[in-house]
């Protein structure tokens, strides 16, 4: 499993990276349209439709949401419009990822709900991707995913090194308090390279520098909220499409909580 994790990270991420600067926004939304797609195609399975053709319904009808706000979107307003009402959105996660298993029924009781959740989940993601991509460039863009890799691997190695006190047990055991502070600290790390590297004024750290702590600090949120799914669900894996990853939606988990809150702190810095 481990071979085959860095086997596909050592073919992918280089291929995303090149994709990130050599093509065009219009060309580089199509490609994480394809990722939404198939995200929503997983998201389907995790709120248990099975059949093929409803879950064909579900991917096709999430990303013909995102087409739709992607419109909006080329309006400012709409476009800030769209990323507060997402950073509420993930505050109401928040919630039910602290008091998960309790009131689980508010968000997974009905049918229509959970596909609510899924539009909220991958939309504004992509909007707030291809905003970001085509308003900072590719270097903000790649900042945003060093952030949280960054994370994610300063989590995983303090977590197993320091990790005693659980950050989510009900949800995630394997996460600890540590972890997500190690997480950060890398996060914090990778900015001061950005901002070296950018010859950024310094008048602007603490903005980005706050900037880094927000994103690393929701990335994890993103990645508790796919597990309450996983959990309430009895699945392991949303998908198996990335050999050692799993899923397209375990590799954007994190995403889909940081890129609305990025974009948004970018425009606020």
């Amino acid at each position: 499993m481990l071979v085959q994790r860095i086997l596909t990270a050592l073919i992918l991420a280089p291929l995303f990276i090149w994709a990130i600067f050599a093509l065009p926004t219009e060309y580089f939304s199509l490609l994480l349209l394809l990722f939404v797609t198939l995200g929503a195609w997983e998201f389907a399975r995790l709120i248990k439709i099975e059949q093929p053709l409803y879950r064909t319904l579900v991917a096709f009808g999430i990303t013909g949401c995102a087409l739709i706000a992607a419109q909006h979107a080329q309006n400012v307003i709409n476009l800030q419009a769209i990323l507060v009402v997402s950073v509420i959105w993930w505050g109401l996660n928040l919630y039910w990822v602290v008091s998960y298993p309790k009131h689980s029924q508010s968000w997974y009781g009905s049918g229509i709900v959970r596909v609510m959740g899924g539009v909220m989940l991958l939309v504004p993601m992509w909007v707030a991707l291809t905003n970001l991509h085509s308003i900072h460039g590719g270097a903000h863009f790649l900042l945003l995913m060093l952030l949280i890799w960054g994370a994610d691997s300063g989590a995983y190695f303090v977590g197993r090194a320091f990790g005693k006190h659980k950050l989510a047990p009900n949800v995630s055991p394997g996460k600890s308090i540590e972890g997500v502070i190690g997480g950060i600290g890398l996060a914090l790390i990778v900015m001061l390279a950005f901002l070296q590297q950018q010859n950024i004024s310094i008048d602007l750290y603490p903005g980005y520098l706050l900037l880094a702590v927000v994103v690393s600090s929701v990335s994890v949120l993103g990645d508790l909220y796919e597990s309450l799914f996983k959990r309430t669900s009895g699945i392991k894996d949303s998908g198996n499409i990335l050999p050692g990853h799993g899923g397209i939606l375990d590799r954007i988990d994190s995403l889909t909580a940081a890129a609305p809150f990025f974009l948004l702190g970018l425009s606020l810095i």
